[in-house]
Parts: structure tokens; sequence; C-alpha cells
């Protein structure tokens, strides 16, 4: 992916970002471009302002900015033929066509490389620039974006020239394996469950164990057409969300011409695949995928109507009893245990459903069930050139992460709109400097559901430090055991993967969002490495700055594997910065660990030539440990030549006990004291204890708190 950045921004230098963005950071506009036409596919060019409405999570919205942009001219009135156009600068008013090729077959390389190659015979306008991609289970940059046909013309034959590196699937040859042992499908009976049921029924001991061949191989044909949709709906969806980010900071209008088979949108990737959706209705980019299948006999549909069909099947039969023929031919238990998943995966089996929801969501149009490509193309470049552009507030009161939902309406019934579907309501300066991967996306609807998730077991906090100016610096760390991660045998059978992760929302006392911090972990073992792994423990520690004030810790961790999220709360005070006496938080050390060489030398957790692991376990084991060592930083006041002292006390239900009380040494070069406390814990009885750490200097006191859970 960062060989698809460098060749984007390659082209930022030559066209400023100086259009609108989808979000706009000052006054936070939403842009988005609406295609009319009539019944006949004919564009709709004169329509005025009054005809539009423009529904935000179904609420009327104001139009701020009303205009029809053609080509490199623009008109404000495009039903007042004399009104004069607008002449824009065609380096400002780009047009971005991506080309991207997918896993194509012989034919449909031929067929997709006609078409696209006498799309490029065209003369292109001035602002129009296009760049060409190949998807092999990740997006490869042929060409960047250029507008010299020549070089267009040898990227199309390269993209296209080759196969896929793909084989036939393995469950293909099983299918075949498989539909030989049944016999003809004589009933016309669509799935292989179906059809051993009733081989089962009149079978004899002679060939029983041909059926439970037979069983095992539909079991492996299942497991390897979920892994499949899996590994390549995935792969695809991640591609094409790259696709879309790579061309955020670029301006203008943009598109991507999509050649495919299709995919299925595999069980948790819902979330991703909206992602992508989100991504484009921002960016300014619609999707004009087109199905590379053409004109074909085999219905799309098929694949689901067996999936139903084996689901059903599966789903009726009982693990504890034959399925009609000699004794010990049982159903296989995991098809009826995954019965339900079955059901699921069938119904996302027609590839084409999700390139025409790609499309319908995004502004485009999908072509299909065609072999003519070169008019759906040219009406690509139609689209791409002759728009409505609306603007319009649309008055979010909470940034809570949700999908808001766009409709656009016109004032006749004979006429067809093309629009965005909508977009997720973040605030507008953390997307346009952090960006949303698409593994965010989950995460922030579960951060915005009053019932917190409980999937995912890890802990996390933050403290603060002294600062500069008028902000502290605070610390984020979240600590999680990796074995709460889930580890599955990958595609090759050699390794295991899995992987972690999360997102994390800094919220001031009105709930608004201030900071958002994200983070993710994969994992890929051989099988004797995941013993140690098993063992270790994640911990992620980032830095940011934040005012003075009450504030909470939402965190959201993902299990990449099961798709299970764990949701944390937890309360974070930011004191004012003073010249006096300040301390920082407290922390619990899991460790000491040797300084790495780069390590910054204000890193608060460096102290000489180690650094320090905290943790944020809440219990402690008494029969483990006779002491905490608990690490923080004394700011001794300058101009105060007392002595700071240090008291530590542990309160148990409002009963105060002192365990320490002993003088500071000397500040460092930069006027700070990090102190280590190993407090003894063997006096005290199990339970929750609030321990009280005070330091005084003169008059001055600082004192902060800490929270353990002494267990026995």
């Amino acid at each position: 992916m960062r060989r698809l950045v460098a060749i984007l921004l390659g082209v930022a230098s030559v066209a400023p970002a100086q259009e609108k963005t989808a979000i706009q950071t000052s006054g936070e506009e939403v842009l988005i471009d609406v295609v009319v036409r009539d019944k006949k596919g004919r564009t709709v060019t004169n329509l005025p302002e009054s005809a539009f409405t423009v529904l935000d999570e179904g609420s009327p919205r104001l139009i701020r900015s009303f205009r029809l942009v053609r080509g490199t001219e623009a008109v404000s009135r495009a039903d007042d033929k004399t009104a004069a156009p607008q002449k824009l600068d065609p380096i400002r008013q780009i047009r971005l066509v991506s080309l991207i090729f997918d896993r194509l077959d012989q034919g449909e390389r031929a067929a997709v490389r006609r078409a696209a190659t006498d799309l490029m015979n065209i003369e292109l306008p001035q602002n129009v620039y296009v760049a060409v991609f190949a998807l092999r289970n990740e997006l490869q940059a042929i060409q960047g974006f250029t507008n010299k046909r020549e070089l267009l013309a040898q990227a199309i034959e390269k993209a296209t020239g080759k196969p896929s590196s793909q084989f036939a699937s393995d469950s293909q040859k099983l299918r075949s394996d498989t539909e030989q042992i049944l016999g003809p499908n004589q009933d016309g009976l669509q799935d292989m469950f179906s059809r051993l049921g009733q081989q089962a029924a009149t079978a004899s001991v002679a060939n029983g164990f041909d059926l439970v061949m037979a069983r095992a191989m539909i079991e492996m044909i299942s497991l390897s057409e979920r892994s499949e949709m899996a590994y390549e709906g995935r792969s695809t969806i991640w591609a094409l969300l790259g696709a879309v980010r790579g061309q955020s900071e670029l301006p203008g209008r943009k598109a991507i011409i999509y050649f495919s088979e299709g995919f299925a949108i595999p069980q948790g990737a819902e979330e991703e695949f909206q992602a992508v959706i989100s991504a484009a209705n921002r960016n300014n980019l619609s999707f004009y995928p087109i199905d590379a299948h053409g004109l074909t006999k085999n219905s799309l549909n098929a694949k689901a109507t067996e999936g139903l069909s084996a689901a059903t099947a599966a789903s009726a039969m009982s693990p504890s009893i034959g399925i009609g023929g000699p004794a010990g031919l049982v159903t296989p238990k995991t098809e009826i245990a995954l019965s339900p998943d079955l059901a699921i995966n069938a119904n996302r089996m027609n590839t084409q459903d999700t390139l025409a929801m790609l499309a319908d969501e995004t502004g485009g149009f999908l072509t299909a069930n065609t072999n003519d490509f070169t008019a759906p193309l040219q009406r690509v470049m139609e689209e791409v050139n002759t728009y409505y552009e609306i603007s319009y507030v649309p008055h979010i009161d909470q940034y809570d992460g949700k999908f808001r939902h766009i409709g656009v309406k016109v004032d006749r019934s004979d006429l067809v709109v093309q629009s965005r579907a909508g977009y997720f309501a973040l605030p507008p300066d953390m997307l346009k400097t952090a960006g949303l991967n698409a593994y965010e996306v989950p995460l922030l609807r579960a951060l915005s559901d009053p019932m917190p998730a409980s999937g995912v077991k890890f802990e996390s906090g933050g403290m603060h430090f002294r600062g500069e100016g008028r902000l502290e610096t605070c610390g984020f760390l979240i600590d999680m055991p990796f074995s709460n991660v889930t580890l599955r045998q990958s595609k090759d059978q050699n390794t295991l993967i899995g992987g972690l992760e999360y997102v994390t929302l800094i919220k001031n006392v009105k709930g608004a969002v201030v900071k958002k911090l994200q983070g993710e972990m994969p994992v890929e073992l051989t099988p004797g490495q995941v013993p140690s792994f098993r063992q270790g423990r994640y911990a992620d520690l980032e830095y940011f700055d934040l005012p003075p004030g009450y504030h909470t810790v939402e965190v959201a961790v993902l299990d990449r594997e099961t798709g299970k999220i764990g949701v944390r709360r937890s309360a974070l005070f930011v004191p004012q910065p003073r010249a006096g006496l300040a301390m920082s938080s407290v922390a619990l050390i899991r460790k000491w660990r040797q300084r790495e060489p780069d390590a910054s030398a204000d890193d608060p957790f460096v102290f000489g030539d180690k650094t320090v692991t905290p943790t944020l376990m809440p219990k402690v084991n008494k029969s483990v440990s006779t002491s905490l060592p608990f690490y923080f930083i004394v700011y001794p006041d300058k101009q105060n030549s007392a002595r700071p002292e240090l008291v530590i006390e542990f309160d148990r239900d409002g009963n105060a006990k002192r365990v320490a009380t002993m003088e500071l040494g000397a500040p460092d070069a930069d006027g700070r004291i990090q102190y280590v406390a190993n407090a003894p814990i063997e006096q005290f009885d199990p339970g929750n204890y609030a321990v009280r750490f005070v330091v005084h200097q003169g008059a001055e006191i600082a004192e902060e708190d800490f929270s353990v859970n002494l267990e026995p």
C-alpha cells in the first residue's frame, strides 16, 4: 500500500487541493454530487435548485450551494439557458478515474481489455486523469494518474495480459469427486446434502463406505468454500478501502471503474464493507462496477440456492440418528452446528449483489448481464464530467460514529437520481488528520452502545505528567494478555494467524471527543511459537496532550478472528498546571527493561538506563507478591527550599493505615524526582484498598490515589 500512496500523492503536486472536500472542516458542510437521468437513460441538466430536496437522517436540510458542473464550466442556474457559465480552472477542477482489474479468467480479461482500450482511444479532457491497478489479494499500482493515452494503453495490457495467480479452487475438484460418488442428479436436487440423504435412504451396506466418503467430502467442500469466501472477501474489501483512502487528499470528482466477477461479504466483515462506502462518500468518489461475467448461462443465484438448500438439509438432520440408511451414516455434526452460518453465507453467494450495493450507495451504477462494456464506460466518463454539485450543513448534535443516511429527491417522478448513501458522523478535523481505518467502524459502533460489550477482556487507563504551557502530557495504556487473542490456522496450514485492534476516544466533561487513538496488532506464528506467545501480554502506551479537567477514556478492543468486542470506560483527571509542587499519576510497575537506544530522554517512564513497564492490573495476589512497587514523578517547587516528604496510606472502608513516611531525594537536571516506592502488603487482609500518596514540601501539598484489590 505504500507504493499506492506514493503514486497518488505525486498527482497532488500537479493539482493542489483547492476544491471542496466531502466534509468541510470549517462549517462542516457536506458536499454531494448528483446525477439525474430520464427513463431513457439520458442525462438531465436543466433542473433548478428548487427541484431538489436533500435529506440527512430523514430530515430536510437547507441547500447552501448549488451548481451544474459540466467539464471545465459551471452554472448556478442550470434551468436558465442565458446564464453565463463560470470558467473553472481545469487544473484545480480535476477528475480522477481509477481502473481496477480484479481476478479475471482468460475470456473475461480479453473482453474488458478491449472495452478499456477503446475508452482510452478517445481524447481525454485536459482535467481528466486515469490510473490503472490490478487486484491480486492486494492492490497493485500499474500506472499512476496520467492523461497520456499511450501509457494507459500499456498499463491496461499489463493488468489484463496475465492470468490471476490463483489456480482452480480445491473445492471445485472436491465437488467433481463427490458428484461422481453420488451419481447422476436425477431428481434435480441442487445441493449435495439432499442427494446424500436420498442415497443413504436406499443404501446397502455394500455402498455404505462410499457414502461415508461422500459425507467427508461434503464437509471439506463446505469448509473450503467458507474459508475461500472469507479470505477473498476480506482481502478485496481492504484493497478497495486502500484505493479510496489513497485518494482522500486529492481534489475533484473521483470514480473507480471496477472490473470484477464480484465478491461475497463474509460474516464479520459487514462493517468493513460499510467503511468502504462511507470513505468513498466522504471523499467524493463513486464506484462503477462492471460484472466481468457478461452474458452467462449460469445463474449467479445458483450458488446461493444450493447453499440455502444445504443449510435447510443440515439443520433438519439429527446428529444422533442415521440419515435413513445403514447404521453409522450419521449426519456431519459440523454441518448441523454450522447450519445457521451456512444459511447466512448462502444469502451472500450472489456476488453481483455486492457490486450493486457498492454502486448504488456511492452514486455510481452497475454494468451487468451484458457483453457490451463500451457504452457503459462512455456513460461513466459522461457522469464524471457532468453532474449537479450540492452542499448543505448536516446539523450534527453529537459525533457518535453512526452512519448517517443521505437522501436526494427531485420533484419529478419520471427522473432517476444517483447520489451518495451517507457517511459516518465523526469530527471532521479528526477524519482529516487521521482518516478512518476499516477496523475502527465496528469499534466506534460498540462505543456508542449504552450497554458495554464484554467479549474481550483487557485493562486500560490514562495517566498524566507535567507538560509544557497550559497542557498536561498524558499517557494512554492498554494491557491485555495474549491468551485472550484467538488464533486460527492460516490458509497455507503452516502458520497460525490472529490479532487485535482497538479504538480509544478521549472525551471532555461535556462528552465531546477531543482525542481519537487507534492501534492494531496482527499476529502470525509458527506452531512452536504459540506456547511462549500465550504467556505474554500486549501493552501499548501512547502519549498526547490534554487541557486540564475531567475526562473519560472509552476503549473498544476487537479480537480479529472471532469478531468479539470488549469495551471499557474509565476516568482521567488532568490537574491545572501550576508552577509550585506537583506530582504525576501513580503507576504500578510490572517489570523493568533495558532502555531502548532510541528512547526519548523526556519519556516519563525512562529511568536512567532502564524503562519502567507499567501495569493496570487491579488485582494482586498476596501469595505471589509481598510488596507493591509503585512509580511516580514529583515536581518540586523550585522556589521552595524545603525537602519534599512522601506519605503512603492504605484505606479500606474509611480506615486509613499509614505504611511509610520518607524524605525524597534531590531533583534531577530537569527538576524532577523519579521515585519508586515499595509498599509492604503482608500486614493487610485481602480486599479492596485505596492507596493514597501525599507529598509535602513545606506548606505545599500534592497527592494522587491508586486503587488495588489484594487477593489471598
